[in-house]
């Protein structure tokens, strides 16, 4: 049989290659198996490997050409041993100068398909893809089921998406001072489409990396829905496969989604997301968003920076209402200065649609039963995890006490010793960072390399304006743990690189023990401020004490000389500021 030699993927979303080195020429005998020759693209460099035992007839390309996908680059003679690609690469006809290829049409059968792997990994989010990697690096067999994109919500509908039009919003922010710099700027428009599109091609540039870094790692990754069918056997089924899976460990990385709330009108279909609001083209006039943790403070300072009238109705005493107060209140009155306008200690209880469509959110306080008007609402009161996403019962997996989350221990091993759980499905702790520890965790213990996982000192980062972020203990849990603590605070307004910047809002705070002298702590609000939160959280991961973090030297000028100057301030002999 003869067959097209077509380049059916390039790396991640890549469209066109460049040939590397070619290890064959025509004429040569090869095998299922050889690495014909290399492309590389933007996204990475690709090994084409062959599908067939024969003699290479035809070779279309030199080292150095640019390669399309789908591009038929050669002819082989002989026998295939990929029977899904030899169907749509078979040559019916003898080509002559140019190469035919025969296509299927119609409706086809999913192909059925048998695996058995070591380990499988369900969800291919910041835990799940890690947990794969993990695991194909420890030389395990993987496979990895994604119903989505890989990435999942973080990568697609969370974390960077968010902080990509955050980062638009923040150059807006400087254009608008641009005259304190020294600049005058003239017809500012915003283009919100744009800044849409921009994050989406972040996003796919991303996705393009997860994809890649499967195909290096040798992972197989399947899309779908999986479905269990035994206690060590899932199934899923797509368009192109049918497929049963049998595997050795699996791990769950299932995720979580948007909670609602019980409320009237909640449940309405123009009620708005965190995922809705990332995808929105015009600008509203007015917004209110039930929700002032993480994601509701985010978005109340995009949607403000562009123009939109904001309210936040938060239920708890503050806005962000886990970290200290003298964090909070550096967001609130950045908040409150930049027009946002803040309920808190408030309860919604219904939202309504007015006959012009406006929204009217009726809520109440401690005396008093308020409304709001605005153009759109969006509810942003946290996540649920997925436990429904497989038959947990069928697999022998019990959930925690309150049933929020799947049970696991140090080693996120659930009920079941052959299935570990990670991520929001867990229900710990629902950040992207945490999953992706759990990943190597519970990767490391299948692989009979101990390891557990420890949350004291874990860093939160929220990305306000300012930014603000916090990791190890605050001051609250260490009253909470009747903890003897001092502290070292430093404000940015002292700092000479903030100064130069004109941003000198903030301070950096650290927490030691008073009794041990060690960093336990730290909290930091202001330009940069997730960036140098690493430091705090390698100080108090590594066991310093003030004494000898005092003496470690610091670049000038940074913004990280605050953090070196709360370090000397925790002893009182602080430099730039008494």
């Amino acid at each position: 049989m003869k067959y097209d030699l077509i380049i059916n993927k390039l790396s991640g979303h890549d469209k066109t290659g460049t040939i590397g080195k070619i290890n064959v020429k025509e004429g040569d005998s090869i095998k299922h198996g050889d690495v014909l020759f290399i492309i590389e693209s933007q996204k990475g460099t690709l090994k084409f490997v062959s599908d067939y035992d024969g003699i290479l007839e035809k070779l279309s390309i030199h080292e150095g050409d640019i390669v399309e996908k789908k591009q038929v680059i050669g002819i082989v003679e002989g026998e295939c041993a990929s029977p899904e690609s030899c169907d749509i690469n078979t040559i019916k006809e003898t080509p002559k100068k140019t190469l035919k290829t025969s296509y299927s049409f119609g409706i086809s059968k999913p192909q059925k398909k048998e695996y058995e792997k070591e380990v499988v990994v369900v969800g291919g989010g910041p835990g799940g893809y890690v947990a794969a990697i993990r695991a194909a690096q420890n030389g395990k067999s993987v496979l990895l089921i994604e119903e989505d994109r890989l990435g999942g919500t973080c990568l697609n509908y969370g974390c960077i998406p968010t902080k990509a039009i955050i980062s638009s919003v923040d150059l807006l922010r400087k254009i608008k001072v641009s005259e304190e710099f020294g600049l005058e700027v003239e017809g500012l428009k915003i283009n919100m489409p744009d800044i849409i599109e921009r994050k989406g091609n972040v996003v796919n540039n991303l996705v393009s990396g997860v994809e890649h870094l499967m195909e290096k790692n040798k992972i197989e990754v399947i899309e779908g829905r999986a479905q269990v069918e035994d206690k060590n056997i899932l199934s899923v089924k797509n368009k192109k496969i049918d497929a049963k899976i049998k595997f050795e460990n699996l791990i769950i990385a299932t995720g979580s989604s948007p909670k609602s709330i019980p409320i009237e009108g909640s449940d309405c279909g123009s009620i708005l997301n965190s995922k809705d609001l990332l995808e929105l083209k015009e600008i509203p006039q007015s917004m209110t968003i039930i929700g002032g943790g993480v994601i509701g403070m985010e978005f109340a300072f995009i949607f403000n920076s562009l123009g939109t009238k904001v309210n936040i109705i938060e239920f708890f005493p503050s806005i962000l209402n886990n970290m200290d107060d003298d964090i909070i209140e550096v967001v609130r009155e950045s908040a409150i200065k930049s027009g946002i306008k803040l309920y808190e200690n408030s309860c919604a209880t219904s939202i309504k649609t007015s006959l012009e469509g406006t929204k009217i959110v009726e809520f109440r306080t401690e005396d008093s039963h308020n409304i709001l008007i605005s153009d759109k609402v969006a509810i942003a009161v946290g996540r649920s995890a997925n436990i429904d996403s497989l038959d947990l019962e069928k697999l022998g997996v019990e959930l925690n006490e309150n049933e929020s989350g799947i049970s696991v221990d140090s080693k996120m091993r659930t009920s079941n010793e052959a299935i570990y759980a990670i991520g929001d499905v867990t229900n710990i702790m629902q950040l992207a960072h945490v999953a992706s520890h759990q990943g190597i965790v519970a990767a490391d213990n299948i692989a009979g390399i101990y390891s557990e996982m420890h949350y004291d000192n874990i860093p939160s980062a929220v990305f306000t304006f300012p930014e603000v972020g916090s990791t190890g203990l605050t001051e609250k849990e260490c009253t909470q743990r009747n903890i003897e603590y001092k502290i070292g605070k430093f404000p940015l307004f002292a700092n000479g690189k903030a100064q130069a910047m004109g941003e000198t809002e903030g301070f950096v705070k650290i927490i030691a023990n008073a009794e041990t002298n060690l960093v336990i702590g730290g909290s930091i609000a202001g330009i940069h401020a997730t960036d140098l939160l690493s430091v705090i959280t390698n100080l108090i991961d590594s066991k310093t004490s003030i004494d000898k973090a005092s003496h470690t030297i610091y670049a000038h000028p940074t913004t990280s000389e605050s953090v070196h100057e709360a370090i000397l301030s925790a002893d009182n002999k602080g430099i730039h500021y008494v």
